[in-house]
């Protein structure tokens, strides 16, 4: 077994996580929007909301605050 083929698997499994990932979450947000009845604005915040804190965005603006400018 090559190094290439090697990347390939590591490309096939990420990219399997990845849709799975997703396919919970879409399932999730079906299950949680068909017992809620909300605004489409409400639902678009709380998808915004996840996103954001998923992608670890929320943790960088926490510290912004704390930042002290220098003398």
């Amino acid at each position: 077994m090559n190094g290439h083929q090697l990347r390939r698997g590591r490309t096939w499994t990420l990219l399997f996580i990845a849709v799975l990932l997703f396919g919970v979450h879409a399932l999730m947000l079906h299950y949680v929007s068909s017992h809620l009845t909300l605004s489409a604005a409400v639902v678009s915040m709380v998808i915004i909301v996840v996103v954001i804190k998923h992608l670890g965005l929320l943790s960088s603006l926490r510290g912004l605050p704390r930042r002290r400018p220098r003398s």
